[in-house]
């Protein structure tokens, strides 16, 4: 087998396989929550669910590797590993997503709520192993297109549309009136200018670290170093 069909098969593959265990593992986590129609903890189980940004960012993220596995298939058969560039934007947005979920729960809720309680059950897989591995496929094997700064602003999108649905469910309808508690606590546990004015810019600093690495990735790839040399094939059958 040349040298470079044998690279992009390897790459197809690592994309294919990462991909896919990410997708398996938000249906598992949202399942999970799906089924569990009481818990003592927390309030919004069952359809209710749906209400958490934790759930639908994970959601998000599961969608876009779904979508990317038809391509990475054909990728191994016509030894072509190509996604379109509004794939990439589209796994960039979901993995900036739950990437932001990680931190949240890492460095706001779990020392808030305890660490065993914020990562245990449903959420083992929602706030942190669907996350860690979505970040580490997008960085690192599903890497296809160079991301510029411009399309950062895509990655912002989910999050302040959700801010916004938040905000006006929690405060302005309010719980006696069909809306929302604030079960994050970011409007009555802390002075809402400072939610405000923080989530997009770490949204941004989250995406921006993203980019680096898938961008570095890509690049390192291309490196005259890491492609085919005529030596490479040489006793080869």
């Amino acid at each position: 087998m040349d040298h470079e069909p044998r690279i992009m098969r390897r790459k197809c593959l690592a994309a294919m396989i990462s991909a896919a265990v990410v997708a398996v593992c938000v249906c598992i986590g949202v399942t999970m929550n799906l089924t569990t129609l009481y818990d003592v903890n927390f309030d919004h189980m069952g359809l209710r669910t749906f209400c958490m940004f934790t759930v639908n960012s994970n959601i998000l993220c599961g969608i876009g590797m779904m979508m990317a596995l038809p391509y990475t298939i054909d990728g191994l058969r016509t030894k072509n590993y190509y996604l379109p560039d509004w794939m990439v934007d589209l796994l960039f947005t979901g993995v900036t997503s739950v990437g932001l979920t990680f931190l949240i729960s890492l460095c706001v809720l779990a020392p808030v709520k305890g660490f065993v309680l914020i990562f245990t059950g449903s959420r083992f897989f929602l706030h942190a192993l669907c996350p860690i591995l979505a970040i580490l496929a997008f960085c690192f094997f599903i890497t296809s297109h160079v991301i510029s700064l411009k399309e950062s602003i895509f990655a912002l999108l989910p999050v302040a549309l959700y801010a916004m649905v938040y905000y006006f469910m929690v405060e302005i309808l309010g719980p006696d009136n069909g809306g929302w508690d604030d079960f994050y606590g970011f409007l009555t546990r802390i002075p809402q200018w400072i939610s405000l004015l923080s989530f997009l810019p770490l949204t941004f600093i989250v995406a921006s670290v993203l980019r680096i690495l898938h961008n570095k990735t890509i690049l390192r790839n291309e490196q005259p170093e890491n492609r085919a040399h005529p030596q490479d094939n040489i006793g080869q059958v």
